[in-house]
């Protein structure tokens, strides 16, 4: 998942100083090499991630039949291997539009894949290898489903 231990850490001591109980939590991320889900699910609980509030639109999008990209992440696989330059593409674009209603920029930047998929995009415009294009968008989908799995 791309939100890492360090953001985990900044988003638990911001709600300590709220006066938010973080000692369990906490403890689970400094006994843990990788982020718990019951941390993000914590963290979630008591401060909604802006990264789950994104797909959550996308899924609104979607279920209002406006839009498919939320679709186009969760299928199993596209009939053509080139739309997922348009689907990663397209994420961007949502993105960068979601972020300008955020309070922390950069870290919903970085918990999107934002520069993830802009490297991805630019590799493949240099190299034309579409697999990690691929591999990024099925890691997109892991995200997608994982933060949608703590609600």
């Amino acid at each position: 998942m791309a939100i890492s231990k360090n953001d985990c850490y900044l988003i638990l001591y911001d709600l300590k100083n709220k006066g938010i109980d973080t000692t369990i939590p906490l403890k689970q991320i400094l006994n843990s090499n990788s982020v718990p889900i019951e941390v993000i699910k914590f963290i979630n609980d008591n401060r909604q991630l802006d990264v789950l509030k994104f797909y959550e639109k996308l899924r609104k999008s979607y279920n209002e039949k406006k839009s498919t990209l939320y679709l186009n992440i969760v299928k199993e696989e596209l009939k053509d291997p080139k739309e997922v330059l348009i689907v990663l593409s397209s994420l961007n674009l949502q993105v960068l539009l979601f972020a300008k209603n955020v309070e922390n920029r950069e870290m919903f930047l970085n918990h999107a894949r934002f520069s993830d998929i802009c490297a991805c995009l630019l590799n493949y415009s240099k190299t034309f290898d579409i697999l990690p294009c691929i591999k990024l968008l099925k890691i997109v989908k892991a995200d997608l489903k994982a933060l949608e799995s703590i609600k």
